[in-house]
């Protein structure tokens, strides 16, 4: 995240009030209930805390907007299970949440990171890299590393008009996401332009990105399976 986003953002987040501790149990009932407005205010009077957590994992493999984003995945995921009436107020509560969503996704990222894709010397579409900064590209993340098709050294036709087929399969939302993260015919982008360029949140680029690639994947092995017959 630049400077300039960052500190803007602490800017907004900065204008909410703390919450007692009163008003936290207050919250809690609520959301133990199923309250999706109290969810929200009791994760958006913390977000602060998320911030404090990611500077810490700054330059271990993340943009800061990613390590914010999945920072307050974790305080998300701590405010449906917290239980005011156990006496802990929730940013202790959420801490570990906040830590382990993060770290979770940089042990992620780091492995993507370890992955090279090579085929006869030449770069295709499909062998795009994930990102900007990462040697895993589409295909990688399509084949099965245990599969015998990852001992290959020839990419062959088969593999590509199977990648091919997959990625024809996706509707226009989903292509454009895997599109721009992949890097496949334009520029890689972060998940925080893709989500600008959208007018979506990053939680939900991410989402969507998700779900294209299981989608891919399925696409992926049912047209190889039938090419390969």
């Amino acid at each position: 995240m630049e400077e300039h986003l960052l500190n803007h953002y602490l800017d907004e987040i900065g204008r909410g009030q703390l919450l007692s501790e009163d008003e936290e149990r207050r919250l809690s009932e609520r959301i133990l209930k199923g309250d999706e407005r109290a969810l929200s205010r009791l994760v958006e009077a913390n977000l602060r805390f998320v911030v404090a957590v990611a500077k810490r994992y700054q330059g271990k493999g993340l943009a800061m907007e990613d390590l914010v984003s999945e920072g307050n995945l974790g305080m998300m995921k701590a405010a449906r299970k917290f239980d005011a009436g156990r006496g802990v107020r929730f940013v202790n509560y959420a801490a570990a949440f906040v830590r382990q969503q993060i770290e979770r996704a940089l042990t992620a990222e780091s492995a993507e990171r370890r992955v090279e894709s090579s085929r006869d010397g030449e770069t295709r579409s499909v062998d795009a890299p994930l990102g900007s900064k990462t040697g895993v590209s589409l295909l990688s993340v399509l084949v099965d590393g245990n599969s015998p098709l990852a001992d290959e050294r020839v990419y062959n036709s088969s593999v590509e008009q199977a990648v091919e087929y997959a990625l024809r399969s996706l509707c226009e939302r989903d292509s454009q996401v895997v599109n721009a993260w992949f890097g496949i015919g334009q520029e890689s982008l972060t998940m925080a332009e893709i989500a600008d360029d959208m007018h979506l949140k990053r939680e939900r680029v991410r989402q969507i990105r998700d779900h294209a690639v299981r989608q891919l994947k399925r696409a992926f092995k049912r047209r190889l399976a039938e090419l390969r017959q």
